[in-house]
């Protein structure tokens, strides 16, 4: 892709970057909870419950792990830890049971709680959530994880925390959809984009204020672009992706593209490209007011449409 179209789109995609406010947007994102912890674990843990339920608008979901914070109080992976233990902490339970205590959404509060004791129990295992995904890194891999993909050691993560999310729900069978939502299959069509969003979170360097740099297990160039119907509809009017809808296919694509523009970190793009959606900055069709002040709008499908 060496068109002039193309390479005006990237040198836009990197003006609007740098000219992005990220201190603005990051309150507004569910990444404002696990920056609020100084311990790797707790960030782990409270970063993957926020992702876990960052679907929906913000005002939903923001209130709930506001919740579930406070509840598991200022050490909340120790907190998990010994409420999944054999012999659980009194205390402990009853933390985690009060942070489950309000369904969200189609989540009630037993798959909550299921997948809080689930990462309580995998970081028993294995000392923390890092460790557990890199159990699914090959040994004797190439170079990197790009090799293989990041597909299948998120899909081993995932099966591991699923598997103990199921044996400790109260009601596996008929909750299966609810843990199969919240520990997708990283194997079929699915974007997982709420699942790759923590993965950015954890590799990607604090460079902006945003992501965490926590991970050295993966690079960043190694990662998924976090698809969700903001990006996927943003990049197809910038046409960098062929589909306007959230899909594992989109999502690949979409890194693809973005690594033309930064290989080495293609996923920098994308918490501005989001943003720009959620804020209400794209509104996925023409409206002049809204419109003419986007610096994307030269490259842009809707640019001028009535």
């Amino acid at each position: 892709m060496t068109s002039p179209r193309f390479i005006v789109t990237g040198e836009l995609l990197g003006r609007h970057y740098d000219g992005f406010n990220f201190a603005a947007h990051v309150p507004r994102d569910p990444v404002q909870f696990p920056r609020r912890y100084s311990e790797p674990v707790d960030i782990e843990v409270i970063g993957f419950i926020a992702a876990s339920l960052a679907f929906g608008r913000v005002a939903a979901f923001e209130p709930h792990l506001e919740r579930i914070c406070t509840a598991l109080g200022p050490s909340p992976a120790m907190t998990l830890i010994s409420a999944a233990a054999a012999d659980p902490d009194p205390d402990a339970v009853d933390a985690v049971d009060e942070a489950a205590s309000r369904q969200y959404r189609w989540l009630k509060t037993d798959d909550l709680r299921a997948m809080m004791i689930a990462l309580g129990r995998v970081v028993t295992e294995w000392g923390s959530l890092e460790a557990a995904f890199a159990a699914g890194i090959p040994k004797r891999k190439t170079k990197s994880v790009k090799a293989a993909g990041v597909w299948g050691p998120l899909g081993g993560f995932l099966c591991m925390l699923r598997a103990h999310a199921l044996a400790v729900h109260p009601e596996p069978e008929e909750r299966h959809r609810a843990l199969a939502f919240l520990f997708p299959s990283a194997t079929g069509s699915a974007a997982c984009k709420r699942q790759h969003m923590f993965l950015r979170w954890m590799v990607r360097p604090p460079t902006e204020g945003v992501d965490l740099g926590l991970w050295t297990v993966l690079k960043p160039s190694e990662l998924v672009c976090p698809c969700d119907v903001h990006t996927a509809r943003i990049g197809h009017a910038l046409g960098i992706c062929s589909r306007p809808e959230a899909s594992r296919k989109v999502a690949e694509e979409l890194t693809r593209t973005l690594s033309l523009f930064d290989p080495e970190d293609p996923t920098r793009f994308d918490f501005a490209l989001a943003h720009l959606g959620i804020s209400g900055g794209c509104r996925a069709t023409y409206l002049r007011t809204v419109c003419e002040p986007c610096g994307l709008r030269e490259v842009c499908q809707w640019w001028g449409r009535l």
